[in-house]
C-alpha cells in the first residue's frame, strides 16, 4: 500500500505545502483517502455491520417464539427482541455517514417510510389474525414503536423547503387516512374488542405522522459538543502527520488517549483554561468533540501540551462553539479537496 504525505514549510507566520503556489493551501491527491484506509479498519467496520444486521434480523425472528399466554418466558423473549432491535438498528445507523445530496437523502427517507409502513402494517395484521390476543398486541406495539423511529428518520431526510412541503402533504394525508380507516373498520366490525384495538393503534400512528414530516434523525448526536465529519477515513496517525505543521488557535495536534474513547485521538490543546478539541473514530465515523474536562488517563500528558491560544491576524479569539465548528470545517475541507489549512 502506498501512502502520500504533504510536507509543510514554515515561512514567517505562514505555512505552505512544499509544492503548492505561494499563498495557497496544498492539495492532496484525491485518491489518497482511499489508499490510506487500513485493511483492519475496513474489516472491523464490516464486521460491526454484519453483527448489527444479524441482531436486527434475530430481533424479528424470535418473536415467533412468543407463547400465546403471558408469563416470565413471554416477557423474556419480548425484552430480548426489543434489546436486539436497539443494538442492531441504532448501532447500524452509527456506522453510516449522512448522505451527501438532498436527492439521495430523499430516496433514503422514502425507504425508511416504506420500511416503517411494512412493519407497522404487519403488526396490525397480526392483531387481526389473532383476534386481539395479548401476544399480538405486544408484538404490534413493539413494531409500532420501531415504525415511529423509522418515520422520524424519513421526516428528517426532507431537508429542502420543496421536499418538506411534499412531505407535509404525504404525512398528513396518511394521518387522516389512518384515522378514517381505523374508525371505519371499528364501526364495520360493530365495535368488537379486536377492532377497537386496531383503531386505537391506527389513531396513535396518525397522531405521530401528523407532525413528523420534520422529524429528528435518531442517529444524529444529541450532544452539541460532538459533531461528525462525513467521509473522513484517514487513520489518526496519518491525520496528525498531515496537520502537524498547521498551527491552530489551540496550537499543533498531538496523539493521546481520552478516557471516554478506546482508540487514540488527535488532540488540540488544552488551552490555559483546560479546553481541548479532539477527533476520534467510532464505528468507522470520525467525530470531533470539545471539552473542558476530557479526563485524560495520563494527566501529565495533557499538562505537557498546555498552550496559550493563538489569535487570528486581527487579534481575535473564537469562543468554544465557534472553535468547534472551525475544527470540523478544517477537517471537512480536507475530505472535500485535500486542503490542509486552518
Amino acid at each position: 500500500m502506498i501512502f502520500y504525505t504533504v510536507r509543510i514549510v514554515v515561512h514567517g507566520d505562514r505555512h505552505y505545502g512544499l509544492f503548492s503556489p505561494l499563498g495557497q493551501a496544498p492539495r492532496v491527491n484525491q485518491e489518497r483517502g482511499k489508499m490510506e484506509n487500513s485493511g483492519d479498519k475496513k474489516i472491523s467496520v464490516l464486521t460491526e455491520r454484519i453483527i448489527d444486521i444479524l441482531c436486527l434480523a434475530v430481533s424479528y425472528g424470535i418473536l415467533i417464539l412468543l407463547p400465546q399466554t403471558t408469563g416470565l418466558f413471554f416477557y423474556l423473549i419480548f425484552g430480548a427482541s426489543a434489546f436486539l432491535f436497539c443494538i442492531g438498528f441504532f448501532r447500524l445507523g452509527l456506522t453510516f455517514d449522512e448522505l451527501p445530496t438532498a436527492r439521495r437523502q430523499l430516496y433514503a427517507g422514502l425507504f425508511f417510510a416504506a420500511y416503517g409502513l411494512l412493519i407497522n402494517s404487519t403488526g396490525v395484521i397480526f392483531i387481526h389474525h389473532e383476534e386481539g390476543s395479548g401476544r399480538s398486541i405486544m408484538i404490534a406495539t413493539m413494531l409500532m414503536i420501531e415504525a415511529i423511529v423509522l418515520y422520524a428518520m424519513a421526516g428528517s431526510a426532507f431537508q429542502t423547503e420543496i421536499y418538506q412541503k411534499y412531505a407535509a402533504i404525504v404525512f398528513q394525508t396518511a394521518a387522516v387516512l389512518l384515522t378514517v380507516s381505523g374508525i371505519g373498520y371499528m364501526v364495520s366490525q360493530h365495535f368488537t374488542g379486536t377492532s377497537v384495538i386496531i383503531a386505537t393503534f391506527l389513531l396513535i400512528e396518525s397522531i405521530c405522522l401528523w407532525g413528523m414530516y420534520k422529524g429528528n434523525n435518531p442517529f444524529n448526536t444529541l450532544n452539541p459538543e460532538i459533531q461528525t465529519v462525513p467521509g473522513l477515513r484517514v487513520p489518526i496517525e496519518q491525520l496528525q502527520q498531515s496537520f502537524s505543521g498547521v498551527q491552530t488557535q489551540l496550537g499543533y495536534p498531538w496523539i493521546g488517549k481520552v478516557k471516554t474513547v478506546k482508540q487514540d485521538a488527535i488532540i488540540y490543546g488544552p488551552s490555559e483554561d483546560g479546553f481541548v478539541v479532539y477527533g476520534y473514530y467510532l464505528y468507522g465515523r470520525f467525530h470531533v468533540a470539545g471539552s473542558t474536562n476530557p479526563l485524560f488517563p495520563e494527566a501529565e500528558d495533557a499538562q505537557g501540551h498546555i498552550v496559550a491560544e493563538v489569535p487570528d491576524s486581527n487579534g481575535n479569539l473564537m469562543n468554544k462553539d465557534e472553535l468547534m465548528k472551525a475544527y470540523v470545517n478544517m477537517f471537512a475541507r480536507y475530505v472535500e479537496n485535500g486542503t490542509i489549512q486552518w
